[in-house]
């Protein structure tokens, strides 16, 4: 006859299927991610796969029948590895991040049941009955700690690249169980050390975890949007840059550091390619195409037309304007039609034009212009420069913008921080660059020529059609502190031209004086004109206008798309007596940034329009007057914080002052007022340790008095000395002594003294008493 152990059983372990559920938790999560990507087929049979060889290894763990080593764990997070070159050779592969990602939970599993207790017969020599005990694991005992680790890590790692907005619930379920888990392996252990007084409740876990969770939700809504931008991975694993993904490193490391891919396909490792004929045709779309699609293409009307009311003498300026306009890089003109969907890039396998490695929801800028003649922007002002000065950084050829590196001519020294472009499907001979970018740079590349600033003060590769595909250009920018722009926007002096339109002139005049009224210095009236465009205004990109005065339409119904809402800052700006100008290229998405490969991926949908300011030192900086782009951020210094906080908050730090004072001065008897309402609260929720209590309230008074128990003297004769002088006092410690010697070592059934004892003790012994018996002491 075969007996079990009474308080064990052999094939329900607490603590391996509390970790069990933990694994096929996180195992969950992974699931949800590769469902709705991988053929049904094959999903549910790796799921059926793993279960069954799960269930077969529990079974070999747990039975004295069969013969088991720990290795056959190994069979459990095999299974989804082996399924992986299945479906590789059935034509239906799996993403290895995917496979990586189920093995790494199947092992969970597998090291959740690594260490359960493993029946094993003995016999007894004067019984015919085999009685079965538990093997202990020994070797094994920290193998179910590493599968929580595991398992937490995947849960949380899963769910933070899931796009569902519900997959942190997974997250929660998780830790629910972990907490559990955890609270019931601290009360075992509490047991086993003193069996004979734990007094276990069992409200104890449901609550911790409640409270856990709580804190969870709490913490993350606070967190929320709070965590600044997202930084690159220092390494990735998605195949998704390009070239040759079994060969080439930069394949498999996202945007890569242009080590072996510089600019060219598979193989080449430098820049030669740049004049082969691989780049000498193209049928990618240009920087005109994709703000065509996105936002319109422009209306087309004939310059003579536009021309026809010109009189002879302004005729010959227009003239020279266009052709300057044409030959420095066209025009952008604010009069649309509706946009269209076009379908030139949907056969590509990916739709990214380029590739970012840095911080998100910044503006990358193609093109710029600054002059406005109420439907269409040019540029005038040339900022051409071919001639970069050259700065060798680490061994890297760096070439920068001589007006900002004058500005700041030790910046490259000071190692900031360096982002990258990969370009993959832009026909511009332009490199996207985001504000005040002061250097750029290509590993391995030291060639002067292959970099300039254009007319409308962008980077440029001149003598270029385009930049090759997939380079890769380091770039490096200033930032901007907010004390900055309260510094370098004021005592401008700008000129500016009136528009043609007097009536939309008029209108901008009048709205920016409404919304700048009451308003006190240059920075915070262009922060509020910003404010009302963000506000009041609707973006939207299917709109169109009915006239050929799209600016003055926008006005009238507030509604518009983002190249209406920039003209209109700048316009705004200008009221204001700043120079600005219209700035076109990209938007780097925080919502498209790819944690796996470690950069952005910028679509031809993500071209934008945005405005750009001028200090008086001469730098540019961004604004975005647009609703549902993230605003540039501009960080006041610890200085300008402080000042404004003491401006705001001055008349409460002043009244918080006083009561500090105050409070100090009167510390004593706020100290004696929390330990009178402290005490009859703890003596009520611990009669136990009302003794400890009235002793501690009893010194901590007797220390504010000036006559504190010196260390190492035995409580009872302290206040015996201290009382001696004081009868009523003396007879009150006295008592309290007896009742503190019989409540610790008399035995229960013999307690009679009253329980109100302690209680007479610390009214009689306050603060006023003590007082009084120090000052005759040190009399």
């Amino acid at each position: 006859m075969s007996k079990s152990p009474p308080e064990q059983n052999l094939w329900f372990d607490r603590k391996t299927s509390e970790a069990v559920t933990l694994a096929v938790i996180s195992l969950f999560a992974v699931g949800c991610l590769r469902r709705p990507v991988e053929p049904p087929a094959l999903f549910f049979t790796e799921l059926f796969l793993i279960a069954s060889v799960f269930v077969a290894c529990y079974v070999v763990t747990r039975s004295p029948k069969f013969s088991y080593r720990i290795e056959w764990l190994a069979l459990i997070p095999l299974t989804p590895v082996i399924m992986a070159f299945l479906a590789r050779a059935l034509g239906s592969p799996i993403a290895y991040e995917m496979s990586m990602l189920t093995t790494l939970g199947t092992a969970s599993l597998a090291l959740a049941i690594g260490t359960q207790h493993r029946p094993k017969a003995k016999q007894e020599k004067s019984s015919e009955d085999t009685i079965l005990e538990l093997e202990t694991p020994d070797s094994t005992s920290r193998l179910r700690p590493m599968s929580l680790v595991a398992s937490g890590f995947l849960t949380l790692f899963t769910v933070s690249i899931s796009d569902n907005q519900s997959a942190v619930l997974i997250a929660i379920v998780w830790m629910s169980v972990c907490v559990w888990h955890l609270v019931a392996n601290h009360w075992e252990r509490f047991e086993q050390c003193a069996v004979t007084r734990v007094q276990r409740n069992t409200g104890l876990r449901p609550m911790t975890v409640i409270l856990a969770v709580v804190l969870c939700l709490v913490s993350g809504l606070v967190a929320r949007d709070r965590l600044g931008d997202t930084t690159k991975l220092a390494f990735g694993i998605m195949p998704t840059s390009g070239g040759s993904k079994w060969s080439d490193p930069a394949a498999r490391s996202g945007i890569g550091t242009g080590d072996k891919a510089i600019a060219a396909k598979e193989h080449a490792e430098s820049f030669g390619a740049v004049e082969s004929e691989l780049f000498l045709e193209s049928t990618e779309s240009t920087l005109f195409d994709m703000f065509s699609d996105t936002i319109g293409e422009p209306k087309r009307v004939k310059k003579f037309e536009r021309r026809q009311g010109l009189t002879p003498e302004k005729f010959l300026e227009a003239h020279e304007k266009t052709a300057k306009s044409e030959k420095g890089g066209g025009s952008f003109t604010t009069d649309r039609m509706p946009p269209k969907k076009h379908l030139h890039l949907e056969d590509t396998p990916e739709n990214a034009v380029l590739q970012w490695t840095g911080p998100t929801g910044i503006r990358l800028a193609m093109n710029r212009y600054d002059t406005f003649d109420g439907v269409e922007w040019t540029n005038e002002l040339s900022h051409q420069n071919d001639n970069l000065l050259h700065r060798e950084i680490e061994e890297e050829s760096w070439f920068c913008d001589p007006n900002l590196l004058s500005l700041e001519p030790n910046w490259l020294q000071r190692q900031p921080a360096v982002h990258q472009v990969k370009i993959l499907k832009l026909n511009s001979p332009k490199i996207p660059t985001s504000m005040l970018t002061i250097g750029v740079s290509i590993k391995d590349v030291n060639r002067p020529d292959f970099f300039g600033i254009a007319e409308d003060d962008t980077y440029v590769m001149p003598g270029r059609d385009k930049v090759p595909p997939l380079t890769v250009i380091n770039t490096t920018s200033m930032k901007l502190a907010e004390d900055d722009l309260l510094k370098h926007l004021e005592d401008i002096e700008a000129t500016t031209k009136p528009l043609p339109n007097a009536q939309t002139q008029t209108q901008l005049a009048e709205l920016t004086r409404q919304w700048t009224a009451g308003v006190e210095g240059t920075y915070a009236k262009l922060n509020s004109v910003v404010d009302h465009l963000r506000d009041e205004f609707d973006f939207d990109r299917e709109a169109t206008a009915d006239t050929n005065q799209p600016l003055n339409e926008f006005l009238q119904t507030r509604s518009g798309g983002d190249h209406l809402f920039a003209t209109t800052a700048a316009l705004m700006a200008r009221e204001l007596g700043l120079h600005s100008r219209l700035a076109t290229g990209f938007y780097v998405r925080p919502s498209a940034f790819d944690i796996s490969a470690g950069h952005t991926n910028v679509l031809p949908t993500d071209v934008h329009v945005w405005t750009e300011i001028q200090m008086n030192d001469g730098r540019w900086f961004p604004i975005e007057p647009t609703p549902g782009y993230r605003q540039p951020a501009y960080q006041p210094s610890l200085w300008l914080r402080s000042k404004r906080f003491l401006a705001a908050y001055w008349p409460h730090l002043s009244l918080i002052s006083l009561f500090a004072c105050f409070a100090y001065l009167t510390r004593v008897r706020w100290i004696d007022l929390t330990l009178r309402v402290l005490y009859p609260i703890g003596s009520l929720l611990l009669p136990r340790h009302r003794v400890g209590l009235a002793m501690r309230v009893v010194q901590m008074r007797a220390k504010l008095a000036g006559c504190p128990r010196t260390t190492g003297m035995p409580q009872r004769d302290w206040l015996l000395g201290l009382t001696a002088q004081q009868d009523q006092a003396s007879q009150a410690a006295k008592r309290f002594c007896d009742y503190a010697d019989r409540m610790t070592f008399a035995p229960p059934s013999s307690l009679n003294a009253p329980a109100n004892i302690p209680n007479d003790f610390v009214m009689n012994l306050n603060l006023r008493t003590l007082r009084r018996i120090a000052t005759e002491s040190h009399a």
